[in-house]
């Protein structure tokens, strides 16, 4: 029993690493376009385990909305550490003048620390691609 438990709880213990993105492989859980810049990249682990990835922040916005259960964990990448992963919770977000993403959208994510004035939490960011989106 013991190697049971230690087994679970080695399990549960991983499920806080970042998950991995694999460019020009892995599609887009929301849009369908293949992830090809390290730059915009998200994820998302759902309500039951499973990992899946999205091309822009946008895409995973778009996706959180349309989900009947909430995911488990976001995760959006660092924009002044591409490829880097932290989690949406604690990120801030901002459009960035000039820079465009995959979907368009232009939202970035930024380590609360390093935001730019007028970054906005997740929460915020969500409730404003779900009007963007809307029909």
């Amino acid at each position: 029993m013991s190697r049971l438990l230690a087994a679970a709880l080695l399990v549960l213990g991983c499920t806080s690493a970042p998950p991995q993105i694999a460019l020009d492989l892995d599609e887009c859980r929301f849009c369908r376009m293949i992830i090809s810049d390290e730059r915009f990249a998200s994820a998302a682990i759902t309500s039951g385990g499973r990992t899946v990835r999205f091309d822009s922040i946008e895409c995973l916005a778009g996706w959180v909305a349309a989900e009947d259960e909430p995911p488990r964990a976001l995760w959006v990448t660092d924009r002044d550490r591409p490829g880097t992963l932290i989690p949406a919770d604690e990120a801030r977000f901002a459009k960035v003048a000039g820079e465009h993403t995959p979907m368009g959208g232009g939202w970035q994510g930024f380590r609360a620390a390093e935001a730019p004035p007028g970054a906005i939490a997740w929460d915020s960011l969500a409730t404003l691609v779900r009007l963007e989106q809307a029909p």
